[in-house]
């Protein structure tokens, strides 16, 4: 069963008591919060024609979380974090965000998450 998505008093992800699959002990937690600032400042961009979609494609399309955990999110920033949480977005590991924004046609804020990607264009 996938863990809830939930977040703490002060807005960031509650720690795991344990590492999921393909989770780093070795973050850098400063990064990190850069990091959840980052999918913040682009959750503010998206309308909710393109929330609607983000979410279809997270649920339906990807199957990336399931479709009980998406129906009570009412912003992006809330998908965003519940791909942080199942670890399948995070510092060097941004490829389904990037895939998200530009199936969403938002190819213009990728150039936010460039600085965290693994990737060297």
């Amino acid at each position: 069963m996938t863990p809830a998505c939930t977040v703490s008093a002060g807005g960031s992800l509650q720690p795991e008591d344990h590492l999921t699959e393909g989770a780093s002990s070795s973050t850098n937690p400063e990064r990190e919060t850069e990091f959840e600032k980052m999918l913040f400042d682009i959750a503010k961009e998206i309308r909710k024609d393109e929330l609607k979609s983000l979410k279809h494609l997270c649920g339906d399309v990807h199957r990336l979380i399931p479709k009980g955990d998406l129906e009570n999110k009412e912003k992006a920033f809330d998908v965003f974090q519940c791909l942080l949480e199942d670890n399948k977005i995070s510092v060097g590991n941004t490829e389904w965000l990037e895939e998200l924004l530009k199936s969403i046609r938002r190819k213009d804020l990728l150039k936010f998450v460039s600085p965290f990607s693994s990737k060297k264009t």
